[in-house]
């Protein structure tokens, strides 16, 4: 409570202090020499202009400056009441006598002490008692932090009685008006009279006939002084003039602060709105004058209003707003290169005039590895160069990683594609960097879908490219079938996290069984999905698009896990039971697999990893292919047994028995069924069988569906068998129950099956 506290007055403080400024540049320059009818009597030796000679401190010599100024034919005289209180009684008497005798004329004036620290001021003490029928005014000004008269009411309480300030004085003002003085009018306009020349007869009564008097101390050291804005320190009866003269322009309409800070906020929203530089800076122009002027034009039409606040947001605003555009600059250009990134692109927008395109840089990491780090950025920017000369000095944005992207006009795709058959020529060159030859090839994405926003453009165009390259295409177009997906895959990082909170995707279980032992021995474990807006979702579509999108290793970590602990509740009904996890290609070359794998093992109290197989498929495809060979050394050391899938596919071909140590080969579903119609598949069947079983790998066929193809594995001495006619993937639960009835050798409802 304490710290808002001490928060609320510095921001006060700061708000008055903004004002100060701003009001006394303001009247400083708008000051103005005024014709004035007012006259300054000084009581003292004052040093305010024009004032210097002998004082008149004693109550007799006020008593007979009061009688000279009415007898010269004084307009009105405002005279400070005295508070000294060591004057004799015949002072006192012939001072109350010369008021009383100035037939109304004279006004004793009530003067208050400012206090900066409050912002208001405190009336002092008189030593006077007024005769009756003598008029009563106060001078009793609010003031800033710093002294600065600010405003007044045009009555004030002296004592119990209401009296009219000074300013206002015979103006017929409503009481609870406010008054605002006119800082324009030049306090050195009014002249200043030395009360001992007038006492000297050394001041003609013309210069004092017709004229409003004001007989007050003008020393700066006297503790009634007030700031006056444009000014230092003067007399408070300066102050009383100026309010006076502000009086005569109308009665002053406050409209406080809030009108100029939504003025402020409305222009500054307006500003944000336009993209262009020049309108920006014109709106913001027009937003500083309006900080600047408004107030001070309003002020001098008697509408008072408080340009601190708004005055405040703006000092608050302009470094705010720089170091935002500080921000996104850094934001938007590449660290490593200093080009502008996608997001400066998305930022300058897309024309739908433009094309969309990407490139993706061919074994760029291994590149930037071969040269040193200070070259990196040269790297960069060496290819930015190369893509932008072909287009006529094109801009060129840097997404890191060997990625960039550019907008091209328009054009038939063959006209493009030719484009780009002739950057990928360019390319064909090798890139030197201080002296370092790079050889490289290039593959393209193109966004051609128009009204796209521009940053789902920009990223469809280097996922098209990233694509490219997978398939080693010169180029991939992300089009219509792509955009209706891309919504999806865009937002699939959520989604699978969601889908793994709250049970949509979930783990089936698919069972193999066992020609040797006549038994259920094993599953293996398949992810599914079943989204509440797209139902189930085939795993194929989502699996290609978890790897896209970096969640493969999570998911695959997520099935480790849920295998190993239904591991527990399987072998307790019919053990020893083993679960086949699937690998991704992806992570088998990742240097933290092995202790991911082992932590796992470790939380789960996973006592035996031999009851864990994990499935490998398409690792020629893998970047770093020692690593991954030591990977799998290591999780076959720590025990888990190793399968090769889809054997005889793709590059899953004898190469893979001759360098990867596994325990088993996955027949794929293409040739197991046609081993019952076609001689020479069920040829090549017996033949990897066999070829198998002489390097003492076990063999597990794919996809059976009829018990005609199961009887003839089981002929060609086939291991284990897996497909529907075993069983469809299933939930835990019917998987344990299916096993409560089959496990000991007893077929139970897999009597009709096999």
């Amino acid at each position: 409570m304490t710290l808002v506290i001490v928060l609320l007055g510095v921001l006060t403080q700061s708000l008055q202090a903004l004002d100060h400024v701003y009001w006394n540049v303001w009247f400083k320059n708008r000051e103005r020499a005024t014709a004035t009818n007012t006259v300054l009597v000084s009581l003292d030796r004052g040093g305010h202009k024009g004032a210097g000679a002998a004082a008149t401190a004693s109550l007799q010599s006020q008593a007979d400056l009061l009688n000279r100024l009415r007898g010269a034919g004084a307009l009105r005289i405002y005279f400070d009441s005295p508070r000294n209180d060591d004057e004799n009684p015949a002072g006192m008497q012939a001072l109350q006598a010369a008021l009383a005798q100035g037939g109304g004329k004279i006004v004793l004036v009530h003067r208050s002490l400012p206090v900066p620290r409050y912002n208001r001021s405190e009336f002092l003490a008189d030593r006077i008692s007024v005769p009756p029928g003598v008029p009563v005014a106060v001078s009793n000004w609010n003031v800033n932090f710093l002294g600065f008269a600010e405003s007044a009411q045009a009555a004030g309480l002296l004592g119990q009685q209401r009296v009219e300030s000074v300013s206002a004085e015979g103006l017929g003002i409503d009481p609870a008006a406010v008054i605002y003085p006119d800082f324009r009018f030049d306090p050195d306009s009014v002249r200043v009279i030395a009360g001992g020349d007038i006492l000297a007869g050394r001041v003609p009564a013309s210069v004092i006939a017709g004229k409003r008097v004001f007989v007050t101390s003008t020393s700066p050291e006297q503790e009634t002084v007030l700031g006056y804005f444009g000014h230092a320190e003067v007399p408070a009866a300066l102050v009383d003039i100026a309010g006076y003269h502000g009086l005569r322009q109308g009665t002053p309409y406050n409209i406080g602060w809030v009108p100029l800070l939504v003025l402020f906020a409305a222009l500054v929203l307006i500003g944000s709105r336009f993209g262009k530089l020049r309108i920006k800076l014109a709106v913001y122009g027009g937003l500083v004058a309006t900080l600047f002027v408004v107030p001070g034009v309003l002020r001098e039409a008697n509408i008072i209003s408080s340009m601190g606040p708004s005055l405040f947001a703006l000092v608050l605003y302009a470094p705010l707003r720089s170091s935002q555009k500080w921000r996104n600059r850094v934001q938007q250009t590449s660290s490593a290169s200093g080009l502008p990134n996608i997001a400066a692109m998305a930022e300058l927008g897309v024309a739908q005039s433009k094309d969309v395109i990407a490139v993706s840089i061919n074994q760029y990491e291994q590149m930037l590895a071969s040269l040193p780090r200070e070259l990196h950025g040269a790297c960069a920017r060496h290819i930015a160069r190369r893509l932008s000369f072909v287009g006529g000095d094109r801009a060129v944005f840097d997404n890191d990683n060997g990625l960039f992207v550019w907008l091209e006009d328009s054009q038939t795709l063959e006209s493009l594609i030719e484009h780009l058959e002739g950057l990928r020529a360019l390319f064909s060159s090798p890139i030197v960097i201080d002296g370092h030859v790079l050889d490289t090839t290039v593959h393209f994405g193109i966004d051609r879908n128009t009204h796209s926003k521009p940053m789902s453009r920009i990223k469809s165009a280097l996922a098209s490219a990233q694509e490219a390259q997978g398939k080693g295409k010169l180029y991939e177009e992300f089009g219509e079938r792509r955009l209706a997906e891309s919504s999806w895959e865009l937002s699939l990082h959520a989604r699978i996290d969601e889908g793994l909170r709250n049970g949509d995707i979930w783990l089936a279980l698919q069972p193999q069984y066992d020609f040797r032992s006549n038994r259920l021995s094993g599953a293996e474990a398949l992810i599914r999905w079943n989204d509440p807006q797209r139902g189930a979702i085939p795993p194929d579509a989502f699996i290609l698009q978890a790897e896209r999108a970096g969640r493969i290793e999570a998911i695959t970590y997520w099935v480790l896990e849920k295998s190993i602990g239904m591991l527990r509740d399987l072998n307790a009904i019919a053990g020893p039971f083993q679960i086949s996890v699937n690998l991704s290609a992806r992570m088998v070359d990742h240097p933290a697999l092995v202790h991911r794998v082992a932590d796992i093992v470790r939380e789960q109290k996973l006592e035996d990893c031999g009851l864990i197989t994990f499935e490998v498929t398409e690792t020629f495809s893998m970047t770093n292919r020692e690593q991954a060979k030591r990977n799998l050394a290591a999780l076959r050391t720590m025990g888990f047994r190793l399968s090769i899938d889809d054997f005889g596919t793709g590059q899953a071909s004898l190469a893979y028995l001759a360098e990867i140590p596994s325990d088993e080969i996955k027949l794929d579903r293409r040739f197991i069924q046609a081993i019952t119609t076609d001689p020479r598949e069920r040829l090549i069947v017996e033949s990897v069988i066999s070829l198998a079983h002489a390097l003492g790998q076990e063999v597990v066929a794919e996809g059976i569906e009829d018990i005609v193809t199961l009887g003839a594995l089981r002929e060609m001495n086939c291991d284990l068998a897996q497909g529907y006619h075993i069983g469809r993937p299933m939930r835990l639960d019917d998987l344990m129950e299916l096993l409560d009835t089959s496990h000991l050798g007893t077929a139970g409802r897999l009597t009709v099956n096999i």
